[in-house]
């Protein structure tokens, strides 16, 4: 699918794994990416081709499509080249014990998502006291560390964020919102045709969010699908509607002309 720009994704991926990983995969692969020699080079050419999206959506998507295999990159170390991955598994079980500490690439694949060091270490205490005491055999320690620090950087991340408020009636959305309509084929004009009917639902519900402008996305893709299947129907409509007849009944009972179109010899 191609859209705006000259960017375009597989509809596939997007279906699966989002828009945003759809089109920073097709960048991958056609070769538009300046530097994916390394993660930092990688990510900041993500940054410079795709402006539109923020830094923490582009890190998580690539966090995604690296898990799934779908980004490999090699990074020269020593003359040794390797691929970044998921944490390799074990295949002996084992109880942890309090020497454990997670691989260099559990910790990469951590600070992907800027996960800052002292919470990690912190985290890893109280990791490592929970499952010892716990006394329990694993043979994925590093996945299950990983799993362990997602879950409560999300609930650290949370606790920071602005408190939901009402809408206000002079709310705009931010720039990266027609960004992201752009490659659902809406303009910003368009988008822009239905903010005031937005702003008066939402104001008039009293709602409180934090997440105004994802709502808008959401409100203007619905109201263009909608629209859409109006417009359609009208012009199905135009044609499949009996017209007025210019004779009466009666006449047009014994009207017999349309016989001579018709050859029966």
């Amino acid at each position: 699918m191609k859209i705006e720009n000259n960017l375009s994704f597989s509809s596939d991926v997007a279906e699966t794994l989002g828009l945003e990983c759809a089109v920073i995969l097709s960048q991958y692969n056609s070769g538009k990416l300046d530097d994916i020699s390394s993660l930092h080079g990688l990510l900041e050419s993500i940054k410079k081709n795709l402006s539109f999206l923020n830094k923490e959506t582009i890190e998580n998507s690539v966090n995604t499509l690296i898990n799934f295999g779908l980004i490999k990159f090699e990074k020269n170390i020593k003359k040794e080249i390797y691929e970044l991955r998921k944490p390799s598994v074990s295949q002996e079980s084992s109880k942890l014990i309090n020497e454990w500490s997670p691989s260099s690439e559990a910790i990469e694949i951590l600070e992907m998502t800027n996960i800052n060091q002292e919470f990690l270490k912190l985290k890893l205490k109280e990791f490592k006291i929970y499952w010892i005491e716990r006394g329990q055999k694993r043979n994925n320690w590093n996945s299950t560390f990983i799993e362990f620090i997602r879950r409560e950087w999300a609930k650290e991340s949370n606790s920071k964020k602005v408190m939901p408020h009402i809408i206000d009636e002079n709310w705009y959305p931010d720039e990266d919102v027609f960004d992201i309509l752009n490659l659902s084929e809406i303009n910003k004009d368009s988008a822009l045709k239905y903010l005031k009917e937005f702003i008066l639902y939402w104001k008039d519900k009293g709602s409180a969010f934090t997440t105004w402008n994802s709502k808008f996305i959401d409100h203007v893709k619905r109201r263009h699908i909608v629209i859409g299947e109006k417009g359609d129907n009208e012009e199905i409509k135009k044609y499949s509607e009996p017209g007025k007849y210019s004779q009466d009944f009666k006449t047009r009972k014994n009207d017999t002309t349309w016989a001579k179109e018709i050859n029966l010899d």
